[in-house]
């Protein structure tokens, strides 16, 4: 018998692994949301720390302000992200109906509400959108 190569072994245990793990949704959106909530996240915590800062009188870091200008665009890039995946499956749909609706209340204005309510009507207005299940 031949003796096995590492690519071999390798690509028989992906085969074995992508067998037994639960499909995800093809059209990438959870993932997509994940990655969106995490960056909403840092960037909001960053600004928690420089509001505390400049409150307790101390200078913010060398290097903060790009620190902060980096974390906006990667989460600026992981909204656009989102914005152009189109939900195909109900469960993708509400869960990006859910992240827009969480999106605008944290922001605590009506033009953020306004403005999310824009995006999800542009995103379900595509073709092969899925709506989210309504309300019961």
């Amino acid at each position: 018998m031949a003796a096995l190569s590492r690519r071999t072994v390798l690509g028989a245990f992906l085969v074995v692994v992508a067998a037994r793990v639960p499909a995800i949704a093809s059209d990438g959106i959870l993932p997509a949301i994940r990655w969106a909530e995490a960056a909403d996240a840092a960037y909001l915590g960053s600004g928690r720390i420089a509001d505390d800062r400049a409150k307790a009188g101390l200078p913010q870091p060398a290097g903060w302000s790009a620190y902060r200008a980096s974390l906006a665009r990667v989460r600026r890039l992981a909204r656009l992200d989102l914005y152009a995946l189109t939900p195909t499956t109900p469960e993708t749909a509400a869960a990006l109906a859910a992240y827009h609706t969480t999106r605008g209340e944290r922001a605590g204005t009506s033009g953020a509400r306004r403005a999310a309510r824009r995006r999800l009507r542009k995103v379900f207005a595509r073709p092969g959108a899925v709506l989210p299940p309504r309300p019961t």
